[in-house]
């Protein structure tokens, strides 16, 4: 049982320091590109980065904001346009970088790990004390 919950929470760190990698490389193409440290831009995703690191299950909460970021193709689709007449060069690159990611995970779906009946039985003795 172990070996598994520890695969699990390998592969939910791993999507979560993608997600604050690229957050983390669009605010420093965003400094590079002239953007100051009190842009909107850059105070607004240091408070991404930051939230999601104090996230108990950073994982849960990057999938639910990629899934109320981008519930579907149109979403995602109307979000790039909008990012491709704002932004240009290697902050609009980083910007797409991102969304891409984003919604990828808003596609997929959650990853349940099956349990024997026996672990079954236990689990539910226990939630019914």
């Amino acid at each position: 049982m172990a070996p598994n919950t520890e695969i699990e929470i390998f592969t939910q760190e791993k999507c979560a320091d993608k997600v604050v990698n690229a957050l983390k490389a669009l605010v420093k193409t965003a400094l590079c590109n002239g953007f100051s440290k009190t842009s909107y831009l850059v105070t607004d995703h240091i408070k991404y980065i930051k939230k999601i690191e104090s996230r108990d299950n950073p994982e849960a909460h990057i999938r639910f904001t990629a899934r109320k970021l981008f519930p579907n193709e149109p979403a995602y689709l109307e979000k790039i346009k909008k990012i491709h007449a704002k932004y240009q060069d290697d902050v609009l690159s980083q910007f797409e970088d991102l969304y891409i990611l984003y919604y990828q995970l808003s596609k997929e779906l959650p990853k349940r790990r099956k349990i024997t009946s026996t672990e079954a039985d236990d689990i539910l003795a226990e939630l019914l004390i």
